[in-house]
This record gives structure tokens, C-alpha cells and sequence, in this order.
């Protein structure tokens, strides 16, 4: 038998490292396929969640909103109850079946991605997002548990990565997509011809993609053990879930770079939608990439290295990001957002590989919706929010003012000191509890 993790705290029951060998119950080509398919799946999660950015301004327009309702509609609304029904989801997709739990959330989000283009008032266009927002909150968790059995534990940082590509692309699909269809046929046939092309995505994905053998066997200490139990040690538990929330919460500030773009540069819906989504979703897509490669190749030989890693990228992002907001040019800007948003997409890989190295086989699903669900509240619930807010708060009485809307931007993008420290403390605890070698000599 392989070593497991052992702990100085007796209360933090041991986690396998090993997993059975999934390559051998599948073949690479089919379990390749699985991957692209769930990359897909995230591509339309992320598309259907960001597009309404680029939709922002004429629906502003259409139903005479302030900053602060487009903030409520974007994030807290979207965000909170999704949020909420994450965990008990989560819950059946690590003792149910997965592969429908993911074609379900797909179809039900999708269906209220068309709705949306039906709305006829503030409300209705509201209740429709939070039924998008309803209905991805399946979608992570399961997907994040589907692949932990794939794939063995030396390639699922590149897994992840691979995944998260497909969700940072659709960032660009959204944004490019978005600012194409606004500038064609506009926001209401938009969101309905994305809900019909959804759906036939997930009827594909659910004839195609089997549901895999649970590989990884739980330790004999954690079995009939509580959820808190088989999330390991709890202080580092929750330091990586509000490191990942802090993150998310200063990261929230790319719903508004449309607006701001927009007011500060009179760019047109398309030129907008195609910088931002090469500066933002293709240039997170390549990092989650190479942020993969990077914890295939250091992350094998340190448990610790994810958490460090993500630190310095949290601080270090601020630069960039910060300076775009104050680029004299729309070019110099979207340069500045690529970088920014290119050394952020480094993280996915590196942070849900610790997420793996943690928590007991059984609770994969749940640690990824806890960590979640606080990050969806905290951050794309409340940043959004709080950006339109303090927008408002600011406002000089210009009719387009782009002042205050940058300023506010600001303000939430300085949030993303305090996920430096939480990932370099979480680096210190890891090491304290788990040692940094991940298989003992």
C-alpha cells in the first residue's frame, strides 16, 4: 500500500495521494474526450454568465437602470441562490450520479438563458438570471469530481487547467459573441438563439459521456465520518476557501470593463467584445494552460508550492490590471487587461489541485461547491454589486461619467492584497500539518 497523508493534528483523519489507476479502467482517447466535453460544458457555463456584460448597456438603456440594479442583476441576484443550492448538489454528485446532475444544470441553465431574451421588465429579467445562476450550481462541483476519477493524481492539475481553459475561452466567446450579436440582432435574440444552441450541446454531451468508476477508494478513517471530517484540516480548508473568495471578489471587476471601455473610449459593442475577449478570455485560458504545465512539474515534488505560487500571482496581478484602468489608450489598456489577465489564469490549476491533495476522495464535489458557493457570494455576488454601488456613490452628475466608475473599479480590484496573504499563510499550514513532500520516503 501506498503512504498516505499523515497529520500532526489527530483530528484531521489521513487522505490517499494514491488513486487507482484510471487510465487503465478507460482509454486515454475516450478520457481525453470526457475532458474537451466537460471543457465545452464550461465554455457555455462561462459564456451564458458573462455575455450579459456586454448586453449591460442597451438593457440600462431599455428599462432606465441605475449602476447599482446592473451590479444586483450581475452578481448578488445571479450569484446567492445558486450559491445556496451548490452544496446539496455537490452532495449528490459525490454519492450520485454525475453525468446527469451536469446535463440537467446544462439544460435548465440554458433554457433560462433564452427566457432572458423574453423579459419584459427589470424583474422578470431578474428572475430569469437567477434561474441561469440556479442552474450552473451543479455544473462545478461535478465536473470537478468527474475528472478527480479520470484522471490519476500526477496529471489532474493539468486536467483542471485543460477544463478551466475551456471556461476562460468562454469568456472570450461571450465578450466577442456578445458584442457581435448586440451589434446584429441585439440582446433579446441573443440570449434566446444561446439557449437553443445550449441545449442541443447538452443533449450531445449526455448521449456521449459515460459516468466513471469511483477510483479512488475513501480511507478507512474517514468512512461514516461527518463532511467536516473528510474536508482534512479545517484552517486550511478554509483559508484556501477565502483566499478563493477574495480572489473572486476583486476579480469582479471584468463584468464592468464593457461599461467602462464604453464610457471611456465611445468603442463600439464589437470592437469592445473582441479586446476584451482576447485581453481577458484568451489570455486567461493560455495561463490556466501554462498554470497547469507549471503544477504537473512543481507541484509533484511540494505540497505547498500551489498555495505559495498563488500568492505571489495575487499580488503581483494587481499591476497590470490597476494600470488598464488608467491606460490614455484603449489599445495600451486591453494590452495592460492581457497581462493582468494572463498571469491570473495561472491559478486554476495550482489551487484545485491543493483542493485535491486535502480533502477525502468522497467529498471532492463538496469541497469544490463550499469553496464555491462562498466564492460566488463574496465574490461574484457582492462584487459586481459593490462596484455599481460606490459607482453611484461617486457619480459627479455626468451624463456619461467615467470617473467615478473607474475609481470604483479601483477600489475592488486593491482587494486582492488579502488573497496573497491567506494563500501564503495556507502555504505555512499546509506545510505545518501535511508536510511538503507529497508521498512520504
Amino acid at each position: 500500500m501506498k503512504p498516505i497523508l499523515t497529520t500532526m493534528d489527530a483530528g484531521v483523519p489521513p487522505v490517499s495521494l494514491d488513486t487507482a489507476p484510471a487510465d487503465k479502467l478507460v482509454s486515454a482517447a475516450y478520457r481525453t474526450y470526457v475532458l474537451v466535453a466537460l471543457a465545452v460544458v464550461g465554455f457555455m457555463c462561462s459564456v451564458d454568465k458573462v455575455v450579459i456584460s456586454m448586453f449591460m448597456e442597451p438593457i440600462k438603456k431599455e428599462f432606465l437602470l441605475s449602476d447599482t440594479q446592473l451590479g444586483l442583476m450581475t452578481g448578488l441576484a445571479f450569484s446567492l441562490l445558486g450559491g445556496l443550492v451548490s452544496i446539496p448538489l455537490a452532495r449528490m454528485a459525490d454519492r450520485g450520479n454525475r453525468k446527469w446532475i451536469i446535463f440537467l444544470s446544462f439544460a435548465v441553465w440554458t433554457l433560462m438563458t433564452g427566457v432572458s431574451g423574453m423579459a419584459t421588465s427589470f424583474m422578470f429579467l431578474l428572475a430569469a438570471r437567477i434561474g441561469v445562476g440556479v442552474g450552473e450550481a451543479g455544473c462545478v462541483p461535478a465536473t470537478h469530481s468527474m475528472l478527480g476519477d479520470y484522471y490519476p493524481r500526477e496529471l489532474r492539475g493539468r486536467a483542471y487547467a485543460a477544463h478551466f481553459s475551456g471556461v476562460y475561452l468562454g469568456m472570450l466567446g461571450g465578450m466577442l459573441g456578445g458584442g457581435i450579436l448586440v451589434q446584429t440582432v441585439g440582446w433579446r435574440a441573443g440570449f434566446i438563439g444561446l439557449g437553443v444552441f445550449g441545449m442541443v450541446l447538452a443533449l450531445i454531451f449526455h448521449f456521449t459521456v459515460r459516468e466513471p468508476l469511483r477510483v479512488d477508494q475513501p480511507p478507512p478513517a474517514t468512512l461514516g465520518k461527518s463532511i467536516w471530517t473528510q474536508l482534512g484540516d479545517l484552517r486550511c480548508f478554509f483559508m484556501l476557501v477565502f483566499a478563493f473568495a477574495f480572489v473572486g471578489l476583486a476579480g469582479a471587476v471584468a463584468a464592468w470593463l464593457p461599461s467602462y471601455f464604453e464610457r471611456a473610449f465611445a468603442m463600439t459593442p464589437l470592437a469592445i467584445g473582441l479586446g476584451l475577449g482576447l485581453g481577458i478570455g484568451l489570455a486567461s485560458g493560455i495561463g490556466a494552460l501554462i498554470g497547469g504545465q507549471l503544477t504537473v512539474r512543481y507541484a509533484k515534488g511540494s505540497r505547498t508550492w500551489g498555495a505559495r505560487y498563488s500568492a505571489w500571482v495575487s499580488w503581483g496581478v494587481l499591476v497590470p490590471l490597476i494600470g488598464s484602468f488608467y491606460a490614455p489608450h484603449p489599445i495600451l489598456a486591453m494590452g495592460l487587461l492581457f497581462v493582468a489577465f494572463l498571469t491570473a489564469g495561472t491559478l486554476a490549476g495550482p489551487v484545485f489541485g491543493t483542493v485535491q491533495d486535502l480533502v477525502a476522495p468522497q467529498a471532492r464535489a463538496t469541497a469544490v461547491a463550499i469553496i464555491g458557493v462562498v466564492g460566488v457570494v463574496i465574490g461574484q455576488g457582492m462584487g459586481p454589486l459593490l462596484v455599481g454601488v460606490l459607482s453611484d456613490m461617486l457619480h459627479t452628475g455626468a451624463s456619461n461619467d467615467v470617473g467615478g466608475l473607474r475609481l470604483s473599479m479601483t477600489l475592488v480590484a486593491l482587494i486582492n492584497l488579502f488573497p496573497g496573504l491567506f494563500f501564503w499563510t495556507l502555504g505555512r499550514r499546509i506545510g505545518h500539518v501535511y508536510g511538503d513532500a507529497p508521498q512520504a520516503a
